[in-house]
């Protein structure tokens, strides 16, 4: 009989029958299923764990996208204006006096109404009472004219009237206001500035 081998052909025995090769183990791949493959056999239960694994990633990777997206969209929300005082308030202290300067910041909607409480921050010592009049009258007509500007662009109600308390500490130093109809904002002058 011939018999194709590794290395080309050549002549093998015949089989033999003796009671050895009759007495053959049962093979371990017949108690198993196994799924075959070109040149190997993988047993069932390790494909079943290789698809458990990938689906079980693939379901955290659906629900991580799901939370991503859920908290996209709450970023991508439009945000809530901000109410009329709070507005006021960061347009001072951002561009006028800074951070922490201003209190008491109120609003009536019947009048359109602003009024607020505004910690000098531009006296320095040394300076003469022209010099400081000077200073606090510009500090109060900036503070007016960056109220009126930020809220000319906004869908906020304008104030109609603005007034602004100057202060050193707890004293009053001035009292910058517009008016209905006014166009530029008055200073009058309190204290030691009078």
């Amino acid at each position: 009989m011939l018999k194709i081998g590794r290395f080309g052909f050549g002549k093998s025995a015949a089989p033999s029958t003796s009671g050895a090769a009759q007495r053959q183990r049962p093979r371990k791949t017949a108690r198993l299923l196994k799924l075959k493959t070109p040149g190997r056999t993988i047993p069932w239960t390790h494909a079943a764990i290789y698809a458990g694994v990938v689906l079980a990633i693939a379901v955290a990777v659906g629900l991580w996208q799901h939370s991503y997206d859920v908290q996209q969209a709450a970023l991508d929300a439009p945000l809530p204006p901000p109410t009329p005082q709070v507005a006021a308030q960061r347009l001072v202290e951002l561009g006028v006096v800074g951070p922490g300067n201003v209190s008491n910041v109120t609003w009536d909607p019947k009048t359109a109404a602003l009024e607020m409480t505004v910690r000098d921050v531009l006296i320095k010592p040394g300076q003469s009472v022209a010099e400081q009049r000077k200073n606090v009258q510009a500090e109060g007509e900036l503070a007016v004219h960056a109220i009126q500007g930020g809220f000319s662009g906004s869908k906020l109600v304008p104030p109609k009237a603005i007034t602004i308390h100057l202060t050193r500490g707890t004293s009053p130093v001035a009292t910058t206001s517009v008016a209905p109809g006014q166009t530029a904002p008055t200073t009058v002058f309190a204290g030691a500035l009078r």
